[in-house]
C-alpha cells in the first residue's frame, strides 16, 4: 500500500501543469477544444511519440471510440467493477487507441485525459515496478493493483479529504507517486 503521508510529501513537491489542469477543467472530451486539449496533454508528457503530426488519425480514432468509452463515463477507479464484460471492453478501447501512434504510454495517458476519475497512466518503468505487460491484458492486471492500493488509501482517508488536499483524481495521485519511483524517466537504467 502507499503511505500516506509519503503521498502528500510528493504532492506538495508538484507544482501545476497547465496542460493536466485544462484536462480537469474540461467538461468531458467531445467537445473539439476539449479533446484537442487532452491530445495536447498527451503531445506534451510523452514528447516521444509523434502525437502532432498523428493528432487528426489520433482524434478520428477517439471519436469512432466514444461510444464505447461512453459506457465509463460516471465510473471511478475506487470502485469500478472489473467483470468480464468491463474488462473486454476497457481492452477494446485500449486496443484500439494504442494502434495509433501513441501505444501503450500515451494511450493510457490518453485514456486518463478523457476520464481522468478512472484511468490511471503508466510506462515502461511503471509496468516494470508491478510487473505487467505493456498491452491491455497488462493495463487491466495494473488498473486492478492500482484499485487495490486506492481503496488502502481511502480506508484512512475519505476521498474528499484527499481531494480537498491535493486538487487532484485519485488515479492522478497514484501517477505521481509511481512516477516519482518508478517511471522510466527517473530510472538509472533507459531502454
Amino acid at each position: 500500500m502507499i503511505p500516506y503521508d509519503e503521498l502528500m510529501k510528493i504532492i506538495s513537491e508538484y507544482q501545476s501543469n497547465d496542460a493536466y489542469d485544462v484536462v480537469l477543467s474540461s467538461k468531458g472530451p467531445w467537445d473539439d477544444d476539449n479533446l484537442d486539449s487532452i491530445i495536447d496533454f498527451v503531445r506534451r508528457w510523452n514528447k516521444r511519440v509523434p502525437v502532432g503530426k498523428n493528432k487528426e488519425e489520433i482524434k478520428k480514432v477517439v471519436l469512432e471510440s466514444r461510444e464505447k468509452i461512453d459506457v465509463f463515463k460516471n465510473c471511478c477507479i475506487e470502485n469500478f467493477n472489473f467483470t468480464q464484460e468491463n474488462t473486454k471492453l476497457v481492452k477494446s478501447i485500449f486496443d484500439t487507441l494504442s494502434k495509433t501512434a501513441l501505444k501503450f504510454t500515451g494511450t493510457a495517458k490518453l485514456m486518463h485525459g478523457i476520464n481522468p476519475h478512472l484511468f490511471v497512466m503508466w510506462d515502461k518503468g511503471i509496468c516494470i515496478h508491478y510487473g505487467v505487460y505493456p498491452n491491455s491484458a497488462g493495463y487491466i492486471n495494473f488498473m486492478k493493483l492500482m484499485q487495490e492500493d486506492i481503496k488502502g488509501l481511502l480506508k484512512e482517508h475519505g476521498k474528499r479529504e484527499i481531494a480537498k488536499k491535493t486538487n487532484r483524481t485519485l488515479p492522478k495521485l497514484i501517477d505521481e507517486y509511481n512516477w516519482k519511483y518508478f517511471s522510466t524517466s527517473k530510472s538509472t537504467k533507459k531502454s
